[in-house]
C-alpha cells in the first residue's frame, strides 16, 4: 500500500513513515521541489483527487515554504487541540451553519464523524456525492450551488 492510500485512510505522516520504513521528509516529498519533477507532483495531486488544471497550478508553486506551512497546519490540528475545539462545538449552533460533506473525502475523518460534528454544531448537511477532499476544485459549481441554496434559506 502506498503513502497516499494510507493517508486517505487517516494515517498520520509519522505513522506512514514508520510503517513504510521511510523518513518524514520522503512522505512530504510532493510538497518540496528537490528532485521531484512538476509532472510527478501534479500526478500525485491528481491521484489524491485534485482536478488536473488546479493540480498543475499548485504543483508549479509547491516549494519548501509550502511544505513547512502544510506540516505546521497538520501539527496544529493534532490532539489534544482538535478534541479541545470539539468541546465547544454546540456553541456554533447559535448561528446557521452548513457542513459540506464530500462523500469521497477520506482525509478528514469518517462520514459518521463529520455528520456527528455537523449535528452537534446544529449545521445542515449538504452531501457532495462522488467528490473528494478537493471537492471545490473537482466541481466548483456544485459546491457553489450548495452554498447559494443555504444562504438563500438563511
Amino acid at each position: 500500500m502506498d503513502a497516499h492510500a494510507l493517508r486517505r485512510q487517516g494515517w498520520t505522516i509519522s505513522a506512514i513513515a514508520r510503517h513504510l520504513g521511510r523518513g518524514r521528509k520522503t512522505i512530504h516529498a510532493p510538497y518540496g521541489t528537490r528532485n521531484v519533477a512538476v509532472e510527478t507532483r501534479t500526478a500525485s495531486l491528481v491521484e489524491r483527487g485534485m482536478s488536473m488544471p488546479v493540480a498543475e497550478q499548485v504543483a508549479t508553486e509547491q516549494n519548501e515554504t509550502m511544505g513547512r506551512a502544510v506540516l505546521a497546519l497538520y501539527r496544529s490540528a493534532a490532539q489534544p487541540v482538535m478534541a479541545e475545539l470539539g468541546h465547544h462545538l454546540e456553541q456554533a449552533s447559535q448561528r446557521p451553519g452548513l457542513a459540506l460533506i464530500a462523500a469521497e473525502d477520506h482525509m478528514v475523518g469518517t462520514d459518521l464523524q463529520r455528520r456527528r460534528a455537523a449535528r452537534r454544531a446544529g449545521a445542515r448537511v449538504a452531501t457532495l456525492e462522488g467528490l473528494g477532499h478537493w471537492c471545490m476544485t473537482q466541481d466548483p459549481a456544485r459546491g457553489a450551488r450548495a452554498l447559494t441554496a443555504f444562504w438563500a434559506q438563511c
